[in-house]
């Protein structure tokens, strides 16, 4: 997979689970490896923003609107913030690509 751009459309995988813990918003995986307790992951609120608006619908630029307009933050720095995450999520077989370089798609079998 290509890094992520503005143009892909992601969707979640069925390999993460996010889950609201009192006030924390975590990230589980939920294949049974060992190494893959190391790939729990505690939400900022951006975070949180980002995973749920990723809905294989929306591309990286209308989630990045959003975050302009919900956190009052400028473009450049949410643009960064986005690509940083989703690239992440991305090594973690969190998200797939379902829009533009699908065909890049990794297999998450």
């Amino acid at each position: 997979m290509t890094s992520p751009s503005l143009a892909s459309v992601f969707v979640r995988s069925d390999r993460m689970v996010g889950r609201q813990v009192a006030d924390e918003f975590i990230l589980v995986p939920l294949v049974g490896r060992g190494a893959d307790v190391d790939s729990i992951l505690n939400l900022n609120r951006v975070g949180t923003f980002i995973w749920e608006a990723i809905d294989g619908q929306r591309d990286g630029a209308a989630v990045v609107a959003a975050l302009v307009e919900r956190f009052e933050v400028d473009h450049a720095r949410a643009v960064h913030d986005y690509l940083e995450f989703v690239g992440k999520l991305v090594s973690l077989r969190a998200l797939r690509v379902v829009g533009p370089n699908a065909g890049d798609k990794p297999d998450y079998s």
